[in-house]
């Protein structure tokens, strides 16, 4: 949302938004004739950014308290062509942290965008969950599926699993989706998406929602920006989000990693593997990843291999979690459409992994009927 009491600037500015593909102007107040009027703009609107021209800060100062008073989400970028350090505190003040020296460029709007979004870093938050594999083959989006799904089942959450990888749509195929809208459209609509629009993207499968990825309709290539706005769609209506990511990280995909509180990286028991891995592990933390947040999950493990010890001198770093080689179990729910049985050691594996990830409690066991009908018999005698 832009609030300039200048009609040239405003012309000019709304002109680069619209070439821009990050950022979509809402609303535009030129003249500022109010800070009511202003205000009751954005409530209606509920930008996500407030571009507000300082220029004549005694006519806007009460105006830009207003917005920092308020409950509207949107935060506050600032611009000038000059100020002092007097002008600079009284932004602060006023809960201007987030300034551009005009005229300013589209690269420019997007830097400073950002760590405002972000308050300077990308906090991790707690329900989301991403999974990327090692290298392609290695089972990523198998074990995205199952843990998710544990997760939903074993402790009745909500959870949702995002496809982000555009080019494969592993899952759509493995679950048999044909033709369906999702990730490409979700995320074009992401800063205007509606429950109705969520219902026609998303799916119901095995338990859990799923936002399919279909390679045949991949759209233009996303944003961090439409990522912010759909992981900040989604969270409110999930108890979990889990995104199923391909092994390199883009520009855009970056939001979804410097946003999980645990990313995953799921690796295979061989050397070529464990290696990638490692690499991947440095690209996390080339986006200023956390260490305590990028865990190793090991795929296909068997005993008779590589021992998790060997495996960790590899990596040079621990291991997180193992998921046994139950290759007929596997195939066989691919091959069906389904989940893994739920009595394999794979799935049993899954559940044990939800849980760490998760932090929950373990699930309580249900008691059969026959332990049920031996207690009462027990209470009668």
């Amino acid at each position: 949302m832009l609030l300039t009491p200048n009609l040239e600037t405003a012309g000019v500015i709304e002109s680069m938004l619209q070439e821009s593909s990050v950022f979509k102007l809402v609303a535009k107040v030129s003249p500022i004739r109010s800070a009511h009027e202003a205000m009751r703009l954005i409530g209606v609107h509920d930008p996500e950014i407030i571009l507000l021209d300082l220029g004549d800060w005694s006519a806007v100062a009460g105006l830009a308290r207003q917005v920092r008073n308020s409950s509207c989400r949107g935060v506050v970028v600032g611009f000038k062509p000059l100020w002092n350090r007097v002008e600079h505190i009284s932004f602060e003040d006023a809960g201007i942290r987030n300034l551009l020296r005009a005229p300013f460029s589209h690269e420019e709007l997007q830097t400073v965008s950002y760590d405002a979004l972000h308050g300077g870093h990308a906090a991790a938050d707690n329900n989301i969950l991403a999974l990327l594999p090692a290298k392609a083959g290695g089972g990523c989006s198998t074990v995205a599926l199952n843990v998710a799904a544990a997760l939903a089942e074993n402790h009745a959450k909500k959870v949702l699993l995002v496809e982000s990888d555009r080019r494969s749509g592993v899952l759509s195929i493995m679950l048999n989706l044909k033709n369906r809208s999702g990730l490409s459209e979700a995320l074009q609509q992401a800063g205007e998406l509606t429950p109705v629009d969520w219902q026609q993207h998303s799916v119901w499968v095995s338990g859990i929602h799923l936002l399919p990825a279909n390679p045949a309709r991949r759209g233009p290539l996303p944003t961090w920006a439409q990522y912010f706005q759909l992981l900040r769609f989604v969270q409110q209506r999930y108890d979990y989000v889990f995104v199923d990511l391909p092994e390199v990280v883009n520009e855009a995909t970056a939001e979804v990693v410097k946003s999980a509180r645990s990313i995953c990286i799921v690796c295979t028991p061989e050397v070529p593997s464990l290696r990638m891995a490692g690499q991947r592990c440095a690209e996390l933390e080339a986006c200023r990843i956390p260490a305590n947040r990028i865990q190793i999950v090991v795929n296909r493990w068997e005993r008779g291999g590589l021992s998790i010890e060997d495996v960790e001198a590899v990596l040079e770093r621990p291991v997180f979690a193992t998921l046994p080689n139950d290759y007929k179990q596997v195939t066989n729910a691919i091959l069906e459409s389904r989940l893994v049985s739920a009595d394999s050691r794979f799935a049993k594996a899954c559940v044990a992994l939800a849980q760490k990830l998760s932090g929950l409690p373990e699930a309580p066991r249900p008691e059969s009927k026959f332990t049920l009908l031996r207690e009462l018999v027990r209470m009668a005698d």
